[in-house]
């Protein structure tokens, strides 16, 4: 027998952002990085009621203005308070794939795992002010 070979099909995050969109949310932003830049999402976002706080995108020629980058800088701050949360989760507590057998374990799981954060956070920055201080 030969080696079974598997067929992949991958897609590009951006290309799943339909999937995304949950119009029972409490907010109506989407925040996301410039590779949800474009007319069809923005056409996409104002369809489902929703505001767009997507990065613009510079091109060859058509470097982007000053006000633009502002915006940009701005956008990203914000977002980088949960990017550091998965990057922390991706690096130091095991990754974000669970193997849990059950709704209920899994809920557990990441809800110990989030605590687990959360105290860690906490003591990060108690020991920040202390030495500030």
């Amino acid at each position: 027998m030969g080696p079974v070979q598997k067929s992949q099909t991958t897609s590009h995050d951006s290309q799943l952002l339909p999937r995304l969109l949950d119009p029972e949310n409490e907010h109506d932003f989407v925040w996301a990085d410039s590779a949800y830049s474009g007319e069809c999402f923005e056409d996409l976002l104002s369809l489902g009621g929703f505001e767009s706080l997507i990065h613009e995108k510079g091109a060859r020629n058509h470097p982007l203005s000053d006000k633009a980058k502002e915006l940009n800088r701005v956008k990203s701050s914000i977002r980088a308070c949960v990017e550091h949360v998965f990057g922390c989760m991706t690096m130091s507590m095991g990754g974000k794939l669970t193997r849990k057998i059950g709704l209920e374990r899994n809920d557990a799981w990441w809800g110990l795992k989030n605590l687990t954060f959360n105290f860690l956070r906490y003591l990060q920055r108690s020991s920040h002010i202390a030495t500030v201080a």
